[in-house]
């Protein structure tokens, strides 16, 4: 059977190659013609320029004095004057929860940025940041029991 099949394969192949071949015509040279269009050219763009974008920085009071008779005060977003300029995250944390440089400078405050991120876990939203300034290390807010490690959003 197997001798057969091969038989069948190689007549084919035989056939299939002992055909005439094809001739193959060129194609005509047809000259392109120019035709005159109203196509848009490019024009000079200016170059961008990098600007200063003004960021909102938030500074919560360095002194906090109770007062005698607790009153109920409504502040809907934090301003300059509750935060001190500096910046804050968004979450729920206590004085407990910051920690400052223990040194003053004289840029103390200037160009200052901060590291955020917050974690998650059946238990509640929390947050871990570290802020620097002009002079190094500034303040902190850590409210990351040990052993949370899911990544979450903004707390609130």
């Amino acid at each position: 059977m197997k001798k057969f099949i091969i038989i069948c394969i190689l007549i084919t192949l035989g056939l299939s190659a002992c055909s005439a071949p094809t001739v193959i015509q060129p194609t005509p040279f047809e000259p392109a013609v120019n035709i005159k269009t109203n196509t848009p050219q490019p024009s000079p763009t200016n170059t961008p320029v990098s600007t200063v974008t003004p960021v909102p920085t938030y500074r919560a009071p360095k002194l906090l004095l109770p007062t005698i008779e607790p009153t109920a005060t409504a502040t809907l977003l934090p301003t300059e004057q509750t935060t001190g300029g500096l910046i804050w995250p968004r979450a729920h944390f206590t004085e407990a929860n910051v920690s400052w440089r223990s040194s003053t400078c004289a840029q103390e405050g200037k160009n200052l940025s901060c590291e955020i991120e917050y974690r998650k876990d059946n238990a509640g939203c929390y947050v871990g940041m570290s802020c620097y300034d002009a002079c190094g290390w500034y303040y902190s807010v850590n409210t990351i029991p040990a052993g949370v490690e899911e990544f979450s959003s903004p707390c609130w």
